[in-house]
């Protein structure tokens, strides 16, 4: 009986753990496999991304006005600015696969100024892109939040400011070829790519209870590439409940009005019923160097109470390059031509010559050194901000990158750092 005892509690012997331990690796072989496989079907389901961009230089300007209308001073400035070349910025965007081709998606991200800490776009959290949407390959994207235009989403990508930098952009960024403006409270289509042919369409809701119309801004885009050719087209148009700036009850631009008008190029006419941008633009890559092309124009229609009457119009014109001299080097040169309308007597219309130069180094794949320039020259009459004809001013880029000057030229040369992440 003991004997059968301790046989019975006996330990397994070691032909037995052989045996038992190859069943366990077999076991876990064949398990492995199985949770690697669920593990991607879960990444492939749901992904949420951190990103951005920092950006900094020390920055020098010829000529800076301060101030108010009427009593303007200029003087030469240097200091550290930021977004010289790409607007600093960080985001989070996330996709889900919803089944049948389906997916949702969201992007929330935050422009700020790296020389104090501030956000940008008017102190908002999520100022420069804050949507929700759901889409598909085969029928496109719908977006619902504060988003760029379709125009911005077309002709951009085609624009100076996408290939030489902020410093690039038209004067005061008039056109909105730099992506100054937003939309609050908007929805946009944008269709999958047929065949290299994309279009899209934005609205956005003015808020204004009894009115449709007030406040409200649409923009259509289209874009067609084809091996080293692309071409984009769009158009924009907002409404303005703003009567004017005497009026205390007075709404604002339903696209962030926090830069359109904040340039001596066009805060004459901030007090505008209305504004429209038809653009276009097109580039060409032959290889080594890419070749730009680009028009726009903008016009401002006066209202009952604004300070000026009948409507404004601004044309520009513009041509730019980048070459890539050797891997981590890009050189790049751009020049617009910018030219104003007579209004309410100004029979001088505006005009602004605008040349910009840069080279880039890549120090890494996400690090790059750069040195970027830019002058402008104006001549002619405009409207200040109360709506008086004066002699225009130069305002190289727009309100990130350059501020207005008191004086006919205005250079600014910076040299600066820029990361991605």
């Amino acid at each position: 009986m003991e004997e059968a005892a301790c046989q019975q509690h006996s330990f397994p012997s070691r032909h037995q753990w052989r045996g038992f331990s190859e069943q366990l690796m077999n076991k876990q072989l064949i398990a492995a496999p199985l949770l690697l496989s669920l593990a991607s079907v879960a990444a492939a389901q749901s992904s949420v991304t951190l990103y951005g961009i920092v950006d900094a230089g020390v920055t020098y300007r010829s000529n800076e006005r301060v101030g108010s209308a009427g009593a303007y001073t200029g003087h030469s400035s240097v200091g550290l600015t930021t977004g010289n070349l790409s607007g600093s910025r960080w985001g989070i965007k996330g996709s889900e696969d919803l089944g049948g081709g389906m997916r949702a998606l969201f992007v929330l991200e935050n422009g700020f100024d790296i020389t104090n800490g501030t956000s940008g776009q008017g102190g908002r959290q999520f100022g420069r892109q804050a949507f929700v949407g759901v889409g598909s390959d085969r029928y496109g994207t719908v977006t619902l939040g504060r988003q760029y235009t379709s125009l911005d989403d077309f002709v951009s990508p085609v624009g100076p400011s996408s290939f030489i930098g902020g410093f690039g952009a038209h004067p005061g960024d008039i056109d909105d070829l730099d992506q100054t403006a937003r939309v609050d409270s908007s929805i946009k289509y944008t269709s999958a790519n047929y065949s290299g042919f994309t279009f899209g369409a934005l609205y956005g809701f003015g808020g204004q209870p009894g009115s449709m119309k007030q406040r409200n801004t649409w923009s259509v885009g289209a874009a067609y590439a084809a091996g080293p050719l692309r071409v984009g087209v769009g158009y924009e148009r907002s409404d303005n409940s703003k009567k004017g700036a005497t009026d205390p009850t007075a709404g604002k631009w339903q696209s962030t009005d926090d830069g359109l008008f904040n340039s001596s190029i066009n805060e004459g006419y901030a007090s505008a019923q209305s504004q429209q941008v038809i653009a276009t633009g097109a580039t060409y890559d032959f290889g080594p160097a890419v070749v730009g092309v680009n028009y726009s124009n903008v016009q401002y229609r006066g209202g009952a109470q604004s300070l000026f009457s009948g409507h404004a119009t601004f044309n520009v014109a513009g041509v730019f390059t980048r070459w890539n001299v050797q891997p981590q080097t890009q050189l790049f040169a751009g020049y617009s031509y910018t030219r104003g309308s007579d209004v309410d007597g100004i029979d001088n219309r505006a005009q602004y010559h605008n040349v910009t130069l840069g080279a880039v180094y890549d120090l890494s794949k996400r690090t790059s050194v750069y040195l970027l320039g830019a002058y402008q020259h104006a001549s002619g009459t405009t409207l200040d901000a109360l709506g008086r004809p004066v002699a225009a001013t130069a305002s190289v880029s727009d309100k990130a990158n350059g501020h207005s000057s008191d004086s006919r030229s205005q250079a600014i040369v910076s040299l600066g750092l820029r990361q991605k992440f």
